[in-house]
């Protein structure tokens, strides 16, 4: 969905009020994601992501037509600017609070498939060059860790 402006001043007015609450719903998520609360910040996806896509499409359009600004108050391009910066701030907190989500949730699975190899019981064979019980190896189960995953 496009912005519907009547001038550059207006424009300019709305993509600062999209910005700032872009950057709002940013650092709320980031604070959520902080606090292990991931499950309670899933509310804020849809609107993050309708206003996300507005938010592209805008800023597309204005890198094609710079000139769509120029006429903006400047008060109203110096506040566009901030906002921007804080929502790049907010953007770069939101990733590494993301970042920290995924590095726990793979320790967490790493630390319970070691568990898990730890817990089976290790497999012994009858070995006629040893002349009799071979001993146990280690990790002779069939477990399988995604990397990618």
């Amino acid at each position: 969905m496009a912005l519907m402006a009547n001038d550059a001043s207006d424009l300019a007015d709305q993509l600062i009020l999209l910005t700032r609450r872009l950057a709002d719903l940013a650092q709320a998520q980031a604070a959520m994601f902080s606090n292990n609360e991931f499950a309670s910040s899933s509310p804020i996806n849809d609107e993050a992501g309708r206003l996300a896509a507005t938010y592209a499409l805008e800023t597309q359009r204005i890198a094609r037509h710079p000139e769509i600004l120029q006429d903006a108050a400047p008060h109203l391009k110096t506040e566009l600017r901030e906002e921007t910066k804080r929502f790049k701030d907010a953007l770069a907190l939101h990733e590494r609070s993301i970042e920290r989500g995924v590095m726990m949730a793979e320790g967490l699975v790493r630390a319970i498939a070691q568990e898990a190899v730890a817990a089976r019981p290790t497999p012994q064979a009858y070995s006629p060059i040893l002349g009799g019980i071979a001993p146990a190896r280690r990790d002779t189960s069939a477990i399988a860790l995604d990397r990618r995953a």
